[in-house]
Parts: structure tokens; C-alpha cells; sequence
């Protein structure tokens, strides 16, 4: 505890003077009608200096004391020169005027520059994704999603092609934080994980961390995924939808009292099964999802934001007349889903301060009921957070920026119950896993600030703890992020941050199944902790608009959760006793080429990465490969505007094979009963063998027809998924050789798949 004392007095007691050569100023953008300007820009002319606001519009800089001249523009905007001498500390407002005439390019232009920001901060190992770079992006079935984008970046490697699955940094799919405004998301999958969850047309803005952690997240080891829904204030009533392959969606925006009230409702579901029920066969499977926001301003300090989420896979199978008589007693009944609801309130305090509040609810659960014959299996499982957090922070506290807070939570595990009867029951015995209830709090605060004219710091503790019982964890997680300016272009930054993680997923297969159990921590499993380290470089070409980051990292695990060999955790009550915890090392190099402006835009990613485990009851203690050691992962993400109405997109992806434990041999031993003999497999070295490479080239193609009056724009998305049909592949068997050897062979999935889409807009 003295180390954290100290720790925190250094927070506390970091000076408060700035030196005197320079002063700082903070401009805050808006429009006329108040809303901020998130990627204007602010071009300081005498020292050449060119800035971008943040997604609040507001934007921090640092120049001599004297007479200051800028001009603000801002795409869809009139703009503003302004000169003002500055002497000390200033906070300067600018009201753009819009040009009416090119409101909808406003739409489009509003969510540029904003990789290239991060020049301006301590921020790295982090990536920001708008609404439309996700809507350009051909994916299967033509249906925009976000975590199959999110799979292109650095550091991100995939599961099984199909799965909304990621592994980052070395890390477990269990390691990832998804935030849905502020709630948890446990299952990402929509259509058995080929699909997210994420309805696209009510996504904002999405910001992927993979490192140097901000003190306001925690509870995992490799990554935040904070995804915001839309939260403007429509002038008029808007509707956006689209048709796709897969399934369609609607979205209403609708204001109640101008500038005060408004309401938002989106929805989306597969309809194959109508289809296939029309021609008359049977598809017993959809999904659903809705999203609902209302958001309020009672005054011009207050917003009041109330959103809601739901959403359900539904498999219901019974038999009808045309089935065979096997298939006539045989019922399957299979529903997973999850729901969150956030109610959060900002308020402006007055010279530069601000808090947030919220309070939300998180639930996943599953319920699967099968029978054949007179046998049945039903089984069930559920999670759900009850929380709460808030924060305080400003941007002048002196030289510095401040942040604080406190976040709470309470996760209920229900028993995992599984219950058999008829035959069945004599193999699989009913069962029921332990319930489990644990609080997860922390207390945060960070500070950041100027040193001299080329150095931003940034310096962060938080101070996680998770009570199980008669148990109590408690985790002091530093953070400290460095930033040298070579020049107005180039940076170095550097950071330490450590993570702790109180919640995981007990699963024992490779990917993961809607039906994995998430389970805290006990009195016998210890929480998992991670140190990671990471060095970059960052470079903006501001006349081509193409942001360039070169970051290598080093992340060092403890108490990773592993199984005993042989564990079988789907049936097994006391799974505790089978789960054993190691050591982990991941380290690499990641490299990110992004274009923001233009005709051309998109991005360049490659991660050359290593990732190992070692476990004392595991591979006799020695080291080995994770199975998600992907040695190279290369993507190039192109978007081509090559005409007014005109666009193309492409994907092109490369990763190298996961790793497993194959049999090599087997030998025959007598049976326990002395009559016949059993064959006892011998398997290689764990994880000693990659799968094959994949690679796969996805195009699409955009077009946008003339106006159907002045409210109406349609959209037409065509594309082909899987160019050259070179299937990935999904699964591993073992095929006889008949001669009495065998061989591995890798099935794969989807191949050539052509696509179609339609979008419009009414507004």
C-alpha cells in the first residue's frame, strides 16, 4: 500500500506552473445552433500550425504570448479569421456560420482528420472509426458490420473466418471489453457469429484501444472497444434504412421539441426464414436487434441520454408432415440474446469543468432445449451487471487537463444448468454449476500536461477491486504515456499501463460458442493481470492527408486461465477444479498507413506479432504457442470515389494460421477387461503445428442515383465476396489415406458470394 500512496501523491502533487514562454489556448467550434464541430480546423497562421477539435469541438494548443491569428473552416462551413492578443491562459468560442447550400457534404466531411489528432496528444495503440468508413466496407452478405471491420486493424487477428471473434495483442477473446454506449456486451454475434451485433446505421463514432489505457477503462487485458451511437439532434424527421441479402433495417430519428427533445428507434432482422417459408420450405432461425435513444436537453449545461438495446437469435424447430419419420420426433429450440440499457447525464459545471453520470444494465443469456425420441437436453445460462459510474474532469485546472472518478458493478452469474432425461440420461447426468455474485469497483484519476514546448505527459492510476464472497482483490493499475514532438508533423510516444481482470469466460474449445460460461473470480482463481509496454512513431503528410504510425509492443501476462488436458467443461458441475493459471508473453510490431481525405481513402495495416503461454501442468512446464499465435496479419482497405455518384471498395486480407495439437501416431494397449484392445492416440507438442495461411479479396461497388425530390437518396451496394473463391478455412479433420494412415484435411467455407444492397435515406 505504500507503493500506491506514493504513487497517488505523485498524481496529486505534479506543479502547477507552466513555463513562461508560451501560453495555452483552448478553442471550442460550434455552429450557429450550438451544436459542436467534431475535425474542424484551427490553422494558427503566424507559427503555421494547423489543429483539429475533438469530438466535443474543442481543441488544446499551446503558442508565444502576443498577438494571435487564426482561421477556423470547417467543410459545408463559412470561414472564420479571428486576431486577438493573447498574454496568458485563454479560452476562445467560435460560432461557424453554415453554407446552405452544401449541408449534406456537412454530413459526410464531419467525421475526417480524426486519426491524424492524435498528433496532438499522448494517445497511441489506438484507432477511430466513423459510421461511414464501416458502411464502405464490402463484407459478407453486403451487411455493414463493425467488428469485421475492427478485425482489419493492427493488432487485431480473427477467430474462425465467419466469427465476430477478436484476439488482440495476444490476447483471448475473453479480454476485450465491448462498451455499447457506456453498457458491457457479452455476446458480439448475430446468425452464429458471422454477423455483430452492431446495427450500423446507429453507429457514431467507434474507438478501438489496444494499449496506453486511459484511467477511466479497465476490467480486461488487451482492449477497449468503445462504440457510441448517434447522438445528434435531428432538425426534422429523418429515416434511414436498407434491404440487403442477409437482412434489413430501419432507423427513425424523430425531434419532439426543437433543439430540447428527441427520439431515435432503429431495427434490424434476417428475413430468409419468410423467404424460404414462401417457397414453401422451413427455415426455423432469425435474429433480431433493436435500438431506442431519447435524448434531453433541459438546459444548455444539461443533456440527459436514456438508450436502450435488445436483441435475440431464435432457433425453433419443429417437424412438420413433409419431414422424415426421424426427423418428426425430433424438436430443437435455441434462443441467445443480449439487452443493455444506459441512462446517462452530462452537465457543464462552469469554468471548464464537467461531470458525467450513468447508471446501466447489462444481460446475456441462453436457453437450449432439445429432444429426440423420449431423450431430452435443456440447458441455460445467464450474466447480468447492475452499474454505475461517474467522472469529473477540465481541461484548466492551471497547465493541466484533470480526470476523476468512481465506477461500481455487480455481476450475477446464474447456474449454468443442464438437465437430461430418457436415454440420454445415461450418458449425460443432469448437472448444475454454482451461482456467483462479485462487486468490481475502482477509483481513477489522471492528469495531463505540457512540459516546455515538444513534451506532453500524461500520468494515470487506478485502483481496481473485486469482492467474491469472503474474498477481496485489490489492484493498483498505473498508467503513463509519453509524448516528443520532433516537429509539428512527427511525434514519439511512449507508454506503460497495467490492466486487471476479475471476469472470464470458462470455455475449452478454440473459438468461442454462444454457450461459454463467464465466471469471476474466486477464492482459489486469482484475477489476470497484464504490463504492457509500447514505443511509437507517428507522422502526419498534411498534403496528402495520409497518417502514417509505426508502434511496437511488449505485454507481459500472469495468471492466465487454462484446463486441465482433457477437461470436459460442457458437462462437468465443479469446472473450478479443472481450471489452472499460467504465464503469457505477446510482443510485435505494428504498422498503420491511413488516408482521411480525398478521392482515395482507407488504410494499410500489418502487425508481425508473437504470442506464448506456460503453464506447470501444461506441456511439462515448458513453453509453447498460444493457439492464436498469428505470426503475420496484413490488410489493405481501399475507397475510391472516382465520380459524383460513384464509388469503389476493396478488401484484401492476409493472416497467417492458427495454431494445434495434432495426433501423430497411436498405440494399442489391452482393454481394462482383457478382451480386445484399446488405441491410445499420441499427440505432437501442443500448439506445434500452424494451419494453412488464408488470404481473400472482397470488391464492392457503390452507386448513388439522382435525388427522388429534395428529402429522398437512395444507394445501391454491389459486391462480390471472395473474389477468387478461395475458401478459408473453418474447421480440421482427419481423413483415412485407405491404407491405413490418415491425413488432416481443412474445410472451409463461403466461397464465391455475390451481393446486392439497397440503402436510402429521407430526410
Amino acid at each position: 500500500m505504500m507503493k500506491v500512496a506514493c504513487l497517488t501523491a505523485v498524481i496529486w502533487l505534479l506543479p502547477l506552473a507552466v513555463c513562461a514562454q508560451t501560453v495555452r489556448v483552448k478553442g471550442v467550434v460550434s455552429s450557429s445552433n450550438g451544436q459542436p464541430l467534431a475535425a474542424a480546423h484551427v490553422q494558427v497562421t503566424g507559427d503555421q500550425q494547423v489543429f483539429a477539435t475533438d469530438k466535443n469541438g474543442e481543441v488544446l494548443f499551446t503558442v508565444s504570448p502576443g498577438v494571435l491569428v487564426m482561421e477556423i473552416t470547417f467543410t459545408g462551413f463559412e470561414p472564420l479569421h479571428r486576431s486577438m492578443t493573447v498574454l496568458q491562459d485563454t479560452v476562445i468560442y467560435f460560432s461557424l456560420t453554415p453554407r446552405i447550400e452544401q449541408l449534406e457534404e456537412v454530413v459526410v466531411s464531419s467525421q475526417r482528420y480524426r486519426q491524424s489528432d492524435q498528433l496532438q496528444t499522448t494517445r497511441m495503440s489506438a484507432v477511430t472509426l466513423t459510421g461511414a468508413e464501416i458502411n464502405s466496407i464490402p463484407v459478407l452478405g453486403g451487411e455493414a458490420d463493425l467488428l469485421k471491420t475492427i478485425q482489419l486493424l493492427p493488432g487485431v487477428s480473427k477467430g474462425v473466418e465467419g466469427t465476430t471473434d477478436i484476439f488482440v495483442r495476444g490476447g483471448a477473446a475473453d479480454q476485450n471489453l465491448v462498451l455499447l454506449d457506456g453498457a458491457p456486451i457479452y455476446n458480439t454475434g448475430h446468425l452464429f457469429g458471422f454477423l455483430s451485433v452492431f446495427n450500423p446505421d446507429v453507429l457514431s463514432r467507434v474507438e478501438s484501444m489496444n494499449g496506453a489505457f486511459p484511467a477511466a477503462y479497465g476490467g480486461r487485458l488487451s482492449s477497449i472497444l468503445d462504440v457510441h451511437t448517434r447522438n445528434d439532434f435531428p432538425s426534422r424527421t429523418r429515416i434511414k434504412g436498407n434491404v440487403g441479402v442477409l437482412a434489413s433495417r430501419l432507423m427513425v430519428e424523430q425531434p419532439l421539441v426543437k433543439d430540447k427533445l428527441s427520439i431515435s428507434l432503429a431495427g434490424r432482422r434476417t428475413y430468409v426464414d419468410q423467404v424460404v417459408r414462401l417457397l414453401g420450405q422451413q427455415l426455423p432461425y432469425h435474429f433480431y436487434d433493436l435500438n431506442a435513444k431519447v435524448a434531453f436537453h433541459p438546459t444548455k449545461n444539461d443533456e440527459v441520454v436514456l438508450t436502450h438495446y435488445a436483441g435475440d437469435d431464435v432457433l425453433n424447430f419443429i417437424p412438420g408432415s413433409s419431414n422424415s419419420r426421424r426427423l418428426q420426433n425430433t424438436t430443437s429450440n435455441f434462443t441467445i440474446g443480449n439487452s443493455a440499457q444506459t441512462l446517462r447525464w452530462n452537465r457543464s459545471l462552469g469554468r471548464q469543468w464537467s461531470s458525467s453520470m450513468m447508471l446501466y444494465r447489462s444481460k446475456f443469456h441462453y436457453t437450449i432445449d432439445n429432444t429426440f425420441e423420449d431423450s431430452r437436453l435443456f440447458t441455460s445460462s445467464d450474466i447480468e451487471d447492475l452499474g454505475g459510474k461517474w467522472m469529473v474532469s477540465t481541461d484548466s485546472l492551471g497547465p493541466l487537463a484533470f480526470t476523476a472518478g468512481l465506477d461500481l458493478v455487480r455481476h450475477r452469474v446464474s447456474p449454468n444448468v443442464i438437465t437430461t432425461s430418457g436415454e440420454l440420461a445415461d450418458f449425460l447426468e443432469s448437472s448444475t454449476t454454482k451461482a456467483a455474485t462479485a462487486w468490481e469497483g475502482s477509483a481513477f484519476s489522471q492528469l495531463e500536461g505540457n512540459w516546455r514546448s515538444r513534451w506532453r505527459w500524461s500520468l494515470g492510476l487506478r485502483v481496481s477491486y473485486a469482492s467474491v464472497k469472503s474474498k477481496l482483490y485489490v489492484n493498483p493499475e498505473p498508467r503513463l504515456a509519453l509524448r516528443y514532438s520532433l516537429n509539428e508533423r512527427t511525434t514519439i510516444k511512449a507508454s506503460y499501463s497495467r490492466m486487471a481482470q476479475y471476469l472470464h469466460r470458462v470455455s475449452s474449445a478454440a473459438v468461442a460458442f454462444p454457450t461459454d460460461i463467464w465466471y469471476p473470480v474466486t477464492d482459489a482463481v486469482q484475477p489476470q493481470r497484464a504490463d504492457q509496454w509500447s514505443l511509437a512513431v507517428q507522422k502526419m503528410f498534411p498534403e496528402k492527408g495520409v497518417f502514417v504510425s509505426l508502434e511496437g509492443y511488449y505485454k507481459k501476462m500472469d495468471n492466465l486461465i487454462g484446463y486441465r488436458e482433457g477437461t470436459n467443461l460442457f458437462v462437468n458441475r465443479n469446472f473450478e477444479e479443472q481450471l489452472i493459471q499460467g504465464e503469457g508473453l505477446s510482443y510485435g510490431v505494428e504498422t498503420l498507413i491511413k488516408k482521411e481525405t480525398g478521392k482515395l481513402t482507407g488504410w494499410v495495416s500489418y502487425t508481425l506479432s508473437w504470442s506464448e503461454r506456460r503453464f506447470d501442468e501444461i506441456n511439462q512446464g515448458a513453453w509453447f504457442y498460444a493457439r492464436y499465435d498469428r505470426r503475420h496479419n496484413l490488410a489493405v482497405v481501399a475507397n475510391y470515389q472516382f465520380a459524383r455518384r460513384w464509388s469503389f471498395s476493396a478488401v484484401w486480407e492476409f493472416i497467417s494460421g492458427s495454431r494445434f495439437t495434432p495426433i501423430i501416431g497411436k498405440y494399442v494397449v489391452p482393454a481394462p477387461t482383457l478382451v480386445g484392445a484399446n488405441l491410445i492416440p499420441v499427440y505432437a507438442p501442443i500448439n506445434s503445428v500452424k494451419l494453412a495461411d488464408t488470404h481473400r479479396l472482397d470488391l464492392g461497388l457503390k452507386f448513388k442515383p439522382s435525388k427522388l425530390g429534395k428529402r429522398f437518396q437512395g444507394e445501391w451496394f454491389f459486391g462480390v465476396y471472395n473474389v477468387y473463391n478461395r475458401a478459408t478455412p473453418v474447421a480440421i479433420a482427419i481423413v483415412s489415406n485407405g491404407d491405413g494412415t490418415f491425413r488432416y484435411e481443412q474445410p472451409g467455407v463461403f466461397g464465391f458470394l455475390p451481393f446486392v444492397s439497397y440503402g436510402f435515406t429521407f430526410q
